[in-house]
C-alpha cells in the first residue's frame, strides 16, 4: 500500500510562454478586450498550470523525510541569515530540485543501478537525498556546496533520514572540489550539475578531461532551457535586465556540449529543462 504523503510545491520559474500570455492579459484588460477574449487568455494559462499540478500529483509522493526538508527549506529565515552575513547572497526554496525532479533524479539513479553520485551544487539536499534513497547501502552521493552556512543546513536535513549517512559533504568552490577528487581518481556513475550556470562549462571540462564518469555512466544537467534563455532572442524574454546579463550562458554551454564527438545528449524538458549525457559508446547499442 503506498504511503501517500501531501507534497510541497517548489515555486517554479514561469515559462516564456506564461509570461507572454500574462503580459497579454494585462494589455487586454488595459485595452478593454471583449471578455470571451480575457477568458481565452486565462484558460491558457490554467492549462498550462494543471499540467505541471498534474505531473507533481500523478507522480508517486516523495519520502517523509524529503517532505520535511522541502518544507523545511521554506520555512527557514534565509533572508536574516543573508542579512547577517552567514551568506554572500541571497538563496532561497527556488533552488530546491523539488518533489517531481527528486523524483526523476531517484528513478534515474536506481535504473542506472549507480552505486557512486557526484552532485555539483547541493543547497539544501532535496537532490542529494533523493538519489541516495536510491543507491545500495554502500553508495555513496559526494555533493559540492560552497557556502559553510548552508552545508551546515543540509546536514541537518539529509541527517533527519536514515539514507543520509550515504552523502558526503564537501564545502568549497565546486572547481577545487572536482580536483582533488579527479586527483584521486575517483570516478562517478551519475553525475548531476546544479550550480551557478556561469561554472557549467569549467565544471563539465574538468569532469570530463579528468574521465571521471564512468563507463555506462550519465552526466545530468540541470535548468538546461534556463528560463528560454537557452533558445530565445532576449526580446522575447520578458526577464528583467539582472537574469537577462546571464542569458547566453546555458545555450554557450549546451553549445558547448553538442559539438562534443565524445558525447551524445538528449534534452527533456522536465521543469526547466535536464539536459542527459553519455558517452557516445554508450549511446549507441551493438547490431
Amino acid at each position: 500500500m503506498k504511503n501517500w504523503i501531501t507534497k510541497p510545491k517548489k515555486k517554479m520559474a514561469q515559462s516564456p510562454v506564461a509570461r507572454h500570455l500574462k503580459k497579454l492579459l494585462e494589455t487586454a484588460k488595459t485595452q478593454g478586450a471583449a471578455g470571451d477574449i480575457l477568458t481565452q487568455i486565462q484558460n491558457c494559462l490554467d492549462c498550462e498550470k494543471a499540467r505541471d499540478d498534474y505531473c507533481d500529483t500523478i507522480t508517486s509522493p516523495s519520502s517523509e523525510a524529503i517532505t520535511n526538508l522541502i518544507t523545511e527549506t521554506e520555512n527557514h529565515p534565509w533572508q536574516h541569515a543573508f542579512e547577517e552575513g552567514k551568506i554572500q547572497w541571497r538563496v532561497g526554496p527556488r533552488m530546491l530540485s523539488g518533489a517531481l525532479e527528486g523524483s526523476f533524479l531517484k528513478m534515474l539513479t536506481g535504473m542506472s543501478n549507480a552505486k557512486r553520485v557526484l552532485e555539483v551544487g547541493l543547497f539544501t539536499g532535496c537532490g542529494a537525498l533523493a538519489m541516495a534513497e536510491a543507491l545500495p547501502t554502500d553508495g555513496q552521493v559526494v555533493t559540492c556546496e560552497i557556502t559553510e552556512y548552508v552545508a551546515d543546513v543540509a546536514r541537518k536535513l539529509v541527517d533527519q533520514s536514515p539514507h543520509g549517512k550515504k552523502i558526503q559533504i564537501m564545502v568549497g568552490p565546486a572547481t577545487e572540489s572536482i580536483e582533488q577528487l579527479a586527483k584521486e581518481k575517483q570516478k562517478f556513475d551519475i553525475i548531476f550539475i546544479d550550480a551557478n550556470k556561469e561554472g557549467y562549462i569549467d565544471y563539465y571540462k574538468m569532469i570530463m578531461d579528468n574521465d571521471m564518469l564512468a563507463s555506462r555512466g550519465t552526466i545530468l544537467i540541470d535548468n538546461a532551457l534556463n528560463g528560454g534563455t537557452a533558445y530565445l532572442p532576449k526580446e522575447k524574454l520578458l526577464l528583467d535586465e539582472n537574469k537577462l546579463a546571464q542569458h547566453a550562458v546555458m545555450k554557450e554551454f549546451n553549445d558547448y556540449v553538442y559539438k562534443d564527438a565524445r558525447v551524445s545528449q538528449v534534452m527533456v524538458p522536465i521543469r526547466d529543462g535536464v539536459m542527459m549525457i553519455r558517452w557516445s559508446q554508450d549511446f549507441e547499442g551493438k547490431a
